[in-house]
């Protein structure tokens, strides 16, 4: 794993080299290119680093299992909060948060209407707006992008030379077609299939948001960069404390208790935001206080997958299997998006800035509808439980029944594989031709224009939602209805 994982941050720092060398004027589809060839060699570290944990993690004694887990994520929370001082910081200025903004009084004001229309001191001062700090800068200065790069680009190259210190045991060569047969039979295990279905379903229902609340945010609360990041890093650091109390103290508690506790909290949090939508109170540090302790929960749910994948890797496969379960996890990203942005076309009201700047009594009536309703699809996750292992002890079990299935294997594979592409395909289309198909309905976009259909969109978000209720259904409640099972609400925790 040693090659991969260097060989991966290597790539990375490669590509971070080369985006710094095009300096700040670069556009915004060749920076969003350059850093998803980053990313990629940070996925090819982060896969191999992962498949080094779970090697790690089964070789803990079983009352101690998760303790690697949570003392590497803990870690990587440590450097993400250590990278977003560097955003906050470096990215409050007025270059950054002010339309137009120029340092140099030699240089004319851009004459872009849609600059000029965004700056808050044309009309006042038509002449020198540009040289002027608006509101949305809190800090007198700013890092250009190539700076912040390189910041990235260096630690990353500093860090390198460890690599090679890792430990590893040296195992025979094995020829593919014997290992991905091997792998094959692992995957048909209901142990593993079964993990992978639930992964997928409760993430696509989890991940719906209420798309209007960025916008409202930043025109109900005056939400400006300084203090977005401030939640995001207050966020980590709560994550980084969520990590250490449960890898103290709640290693073995059931991890559908966990999940279910934790999304409870999260729905409590996102009701609050019925305060901001009637105008009790909005004060946006009110509301970076309830998203960054809904963040906490979200720890709960975090975890309680990532422990029931170690149970289900068999030595040898960690890597394949830890990569395939996370994965098919965050490709169904791009699939919770499309289902948030075509809510929206209930709610006319809310798919514009300048329409929820209004704040009407029906916008506020919409947006608490909405609100509600990405609630309710969100509690959905939870009548999947029954799909995921109370614990390490009943996971061993599942595995260690023997019960296969491999039309349900190819199934899980298949839908992973599928997800994928979608995501693919979308990430590919939304980036490089972003101006032609970043506004479809069908990629997740708002539009493009009036006469476009919504019935391919409407039928995604049908099929999808049928996937995941069908799919739960038929394992958690059909052998129920066959009297096969008794229904206990212990199914749940």
């Amino acid at each position: 794993r040693k090659p991969y994982i260097a060989l991966g941050w290597a790539l990375c720092v490669l590509f971070l080299i080369i985006l710094s060398s095009m300096g700040s004027d670069i556009t915004s589809k060749h920076l969003v290119l350059m850093l998803t060839m980053a990313n990629m060699g940070y996925v090819m570290a982060d896969v191999a680093a992962d498949g080094f944990m779970v090697y790690m993690a089964h070789r803990e004694p079983i009352n101690e299992r998760g303790k690697t887990q949570t003392l590497v994520y803990a870690t990587s929370k440590v450097g993400q909060i250590f990278i977003n001082l560097v955003i906050l910081l470096g990215f409050s200025g007025p270059q950054t948060n002010c339309p137009g903004f120029e340092e140099d009084t030699n240089v004319p004001c851009t004459t872009n209407p849609n600059i000029i229309a965004r700056s808050e001191f044309v009309a006042e001062y038509p002449g020198t707006w540009c040289y002027m700090k608006c509101s949305n800068a809190t800090l007198d200065w700013d890092i250009s992008i190539p700076q912040f790069v390189w910041i990235i680009a260096s630690i990353n190259l500093i860090s390198l030379p460890f690599y090679f210190l890792l430990k590893e045991d040296k195992a025979p060569r094995e020829p593919l077609a014997k290992f991905m047969g091997d792998f094959w039979n692992q995957l048909k295990r209901k142990g593993a299939w079964q993990v992978i279905l639930y992964s997928m379903i409760s993430h696509i229902t989890f991940g719906v948001i209420n798309a209007a609340k960025t916008p409202a945010n930043y025109v109900w609360l005056n939400l400006h960069t300084f203090q977005y990041q401030v939640m995001i890093i207050i966020e980590k650091l709560l994550f980084f404390i969520g990590l250490n109390v449960i890898r103290r103290w709640a290693l073995h508690i059931s991890w559908r208790k966990m999940i279910f506790s934790g999304s409870m909290l999260v729905t409590s949090f996102n009701l609050l935001y019925f305060i901001v939508v009637f105008d009790i109170w909005r004060n946006p540090w009110f509301y970076i206080f309830t998203d960054v302790s809904a963040s906490f929960m979200y720890t709960l749910n975090f975890l309680a997958g990532v422990f029931c994948m170690v149970e289900v890797a068999e030595p040898g496969f960690e890597a394949i299997t830890y990569s395939l379960i996370t994965t098919a996890s965050n490709t169904v990203s791009p699939l919770s998006s499309v289902i948030s942005y075509q809510l929206l076309a209930f709610f006319p009201l809310l798919n514009t800035q300048e329409s929820i700047a209004t704040d009407t009594p029906e916008v506020r009536k919409q947006f608490a509808t909405l609100q509600l309703l990405t609630i309710l699809i969100n509690l959905t996750s939870l009548i999947a439980l029954p799909m995921l292992p109370r614990q390490k002890k009943e996971t061993r079990e599942l595995v260690a029944q023997g019960e296969v299935s491999a039309f349900w294997g190819r199934f899980a594979l298949l839908s992973a594989l599928t997800f994928l592409a979608y995501s693919s395909v979308v990430t590919f289309l939304t980036v490089a031709a972003h101006d032609v198909y970043g506004c479809f309905k069908i990629l997740g976009g708002g539009g493009c224009s009036a006469e476009e259909s919504a019935v391919p969109a409407y039928t995604l978000v049908v099929l999808v939602l049928l996937y995941c209720y069908g799919v739960n259904f038929y394992h958690s409640f059909w052998p129920i209805v066959r009297g096969q099972k008794k229904f206990q609400w212990s199914m749940f925790y």
